[in-house]
């Protein structure tokens, strides 16, 4: 309580002190401002005019310290203009003399009031900023994941075109070591050549696209090619589908409409869904790639499908929760699937699950189409 005329401290600290308040009072601005300081409080009373520093100096200083704190100011009636103006510096109220006891509470009501909003606010804030932020982490925890089970199989993808390369280059090698090159022997040349040229080339696409997906990039939506991106999937997961002898079939459809999104993100998603159907199909299977357009919805949906164990129906309104997973300890921590569901929900999409026991299992990507 600001005031520069002691009577007026006086009473009002009395009639707060008996309603419950803790109150400090100051006999000008400046000391006042240095309480202000030293004690923090959550609320500020301070009479407009005053010697030295008046009360609109006062409110400006309290704000710049601390934009939290409700200052309510204190005014005669010919002083309005100056009442409208503190309200304009973000005054919580205004109160006129002399003052009424009704008028003060009513005016500490609003401030509290005011006082509490907009801390929860801040707080609602904060908890939005650290959930997006705990999402990101999530989101790059999984990739990381999905980069490190790519990386393994890349590995083999990439050593068997090397192989080869090394044996054609010894049969060159062997060629130009025999004597001068005929037409046969040229053709033959020519022959190899080519064929390490088409598998470093092979090599060089597998690389980048694993160099793609491993980089860590805000979300940048721009137009993607669909088709081109479930090539780079099946690219990059062949030889895992080889190794769990797995038939790929793919039912895309042609000259697919491109759609608005983040490529690396909808590509994690795919990657995932292709995963978790290997993992379901540990005695081999058939995975089955397919795309098109669901024109009622105006959307464009992927789908992965699997001949494997299934979902049981207790745990489907489960899957897309963080952390749930019902594979064994060390093939998962069930951040696949509430990682593809948060990317859909950024994209304005949809995943959805389609499943029976020991039948298969069917996921949907429902991504919508630019208008």
């Amino acid at each position: 309580m600001i005031d520069d005329e002691a009577d007026i401290r006086e009473v009002v600290s009395i009639s707060l002190t008996d309603a419950g308040y803790r109150v400090a009072t100051a006999a000008d601005g400046r000391t006042g401002l240095l309480r202000v300081q030293s004690e923090p409080p959550q609320i500020v009373i301070t009479d407009i005019r005053m010697p030295g520093m008046d009360g609109i100096q006062v409110l400006d200083a309290v704000k710049k310290l601390n934009p939290d704190i409700e200052v309510i100011v204190i005014t005669a009636f010919a002083d309005l203009e100056l009442a409208v103006k503190a309200l304009q510096l973000d005054a919580s109220d205004f109160i006129t003399k002399p003052i009424s006891d009704s008028a003060l509470h009513l005016a500490l009501n609003r401030a509290k009031t005011r006082y509490t909003v907009r801390k929860q606010l801040k707080d609602y804030t904060r908890l939005l900023e650290k959930e997006k932020e705990d999402q990101a982490r999530i989101l790059h925890q999984d990739k990381m994941m999905s980069l490190g089970r790519l990386a393994a199989s890349v590995v083999h993808e990439i050593n068997n075109p090397l192989s080869g390369i090394l044996n054609y280059i010894r049969l060159m090698h062997r060629i130009l070591r025999s004597g001068p090159l005929g037409a046969e022997r040229q053709e033959k040349f020519q022959g190899y050549l080519d064929l390490v040229d088409k598998e470093l080339s092979r090599c060089t696409q597998i690389v980048s696209n694993l160099l793609t997906f491993s980089r860590k990039s805000p979300p940048a939506f721009e137009t993607v090619h669909i088709d081109d991106l479930l090539e780079r999937c099946i690219l990059l997961s062949r030889h895992r589908l080889q190794l769990q002898k797995i038939d790929l079939a793919t039912d895309i459809q042609p000259d697919l409409p491109p759609v608005t999104g983040d490529a690396n993100q909808l590509q994690q998603c795919v990657i995932n869904l292709i995963f978790n159907a290997v993992d379901a199909m540990p005695a081999g299977g058939t995975l089955t790639l397919a795309a098109g357009i669901d024109r009622g919805k105006n959307r464009l949906t992927i789908a992965v499908s699997d001949t494997g164990c299934g979902i049981e129906e207790k745990n489907l309104p489960h899957i897309f929760e963080p952390f749930f997973t019902t594979k064994q300890e060390g093939y998962g921590v069930g951040l696949g699937l509430s990682t593809v569901y948060g990317i859909m929900q950024r994209h304005q999409g949809a995943v959805t699950v389609d499943s029976r026991p020991a039948k298969g299992t069917t996921f949907r990507l429902e991504i919508p189409l630019e208008r």
